[in-house]
């Protein structure tokens, strides 16, 4: 029988506040101990959300916040995501500052426009800055461009070519959906004005359907953390009645990822406090059983799964790629269309990593 995986109320007071700009009830923090602190601490790094609940421990009254060193620590982290922020955002708009000189159109779209949707933007943790080139020739005019400064370009000829500048990883994407199958998703970018981000964007619809099945097929495949579902939520609560995301939820469906909107969308309002107009509706058809799984995988895996990736180190190949395998079948009930259609590419990338 499988232990039951909880969350500490602490904790989800903590992102809570965090997500939503609230102050935490200081009445839960008075007795914790520097071990309970502790596990908050490593629990929130796990799951990529150490920024922002850093922010809400900060507006505990000083009696409730950690002891000592602890303290530094959380405030360390703080400081630490907000500057890292800030080189995000200095090394993105040089570079996006170099392909409008060139008249490349670039959507940044993923976790470096979804900052701006937070109460307090820089809190969220950023990996890299995706872009993506609506024009036929685009990708190939952004790397020679890229090139002729002298920058290194990695795997050229994937799905994801990567590059570094100031220290910051930059993914270029031949499509920003990435899926075994075609989307009807308007392919036009629409201009940002914003004191967090400036510059061009996926359309809404668009958006909500990349942000979604992203999630879900890093859920199928590796594993996935709190920290996506946050941007869901933040998502929604901004955009969730409008014309266009309501276009993109009908489109998640039409591609059989209604299941996993359902139930990504009842945890993020039953865990998170998600609250917005067509809520109801959209998890009028939500099962306890299957939240509950999600919940588990999203506890065990942590953020983009970085416990079921480290495996590969520990395992044979073989034994790794079979139980990887076995793990997306057992979750196809969450987008049957995406696991089945994805065995092909499954098999051909096990083979030949063999």
């Amino acid at each position: 029988m499988k232990q039951k995986l909880t969350i500490p109320p602490q904790f989800l007071e903590l992102l809570r506040c965090g997500l939503w700009g609230t102050t935490p009830d200081s009445a839960l923090f008075r007795s914790l101990t520097s071990e309970q602190w502790l596990s908050l601490l490593l629990m929130s790094q796990q799951q990529g959300v150490t920024g922002l609940m850093s922010d809400s421990v900060l507006r505990l009254p000083e009696a409730c916040q950690p002891p000592g060193q602890l303290r530094m620590q959380w405030f360390g982290y703080n400081h630490a995501v907000r500057h890292q922020q800030k080189l995000f955002s200095a090394a993105r708009n040089e570079v996006l500052g170099w392909f409008a000189e060139a008249g490349i159109r670039c959507a940044v779209f993923k976790g470096d426009t979804l900052n701006a949707l937070y109460p307090v933007p820089g809190l969220r943790m950023n990996g890299d800055v995706d872009l993506w080139f609506p024009n036929a020739d685009g990708v190939e005019r952004a790397m020679a461009l890229l090139r002729e400064r002298g920058v290194t370009l990695q795997n050229p000829k994937e799905h994801e070519v990567a590059f570094s500048y100031q220290e910051v990883t930059f993914e270029i994407h031949h499509d920003f959906m990435n899926l075994p199958f075609s989307s009807r998703v308007p392919h036009n970018l629409i201009q940002s004005e914003s004191p967090v981000f400036s510059g061009y964007r996926l359309h809404p619809e668009a958006d909500t359907v990349m942000i979604l099945t992203h999630a879900a097929r890093h859920f199928i495949e590796i594993g996935l953390g709190l920290r996506h579902l946050c941007d869901w939520a933040v998502w929604l609560h901004r955009n969730g009645s409008t014309p266009e995301v309501q276009r993109g939820l009908t489109e998640i469906r039409r591609l059989g990822a209604g299941v996993f909107l359902t139930e990504f969308t009842a945890l993020a309002v039953f865990l998170l406090g998600l609250d917005f107009p067509e809520s109801e509706s959209l998890i009028r058809r939500s099962r306890p059983e299957r939240r509950e799984r999600l919940l588990r995988e999203l506890l065990l895996q942590g953020n983009l799964g970085k416990d079921h990736s480290s495996q590969k180190n520990s395992e044979s190949r073989l034994r790794y790629y079979c139980k990887a395998t076995l793990r997306e079948l057992s979750l196809a009930s969450f987008w049957p269309r995406f696991v089945w259609a994805g065995i092909p590419h499954q098999i051909r990338r096990t083979l030949r990593r063999l």
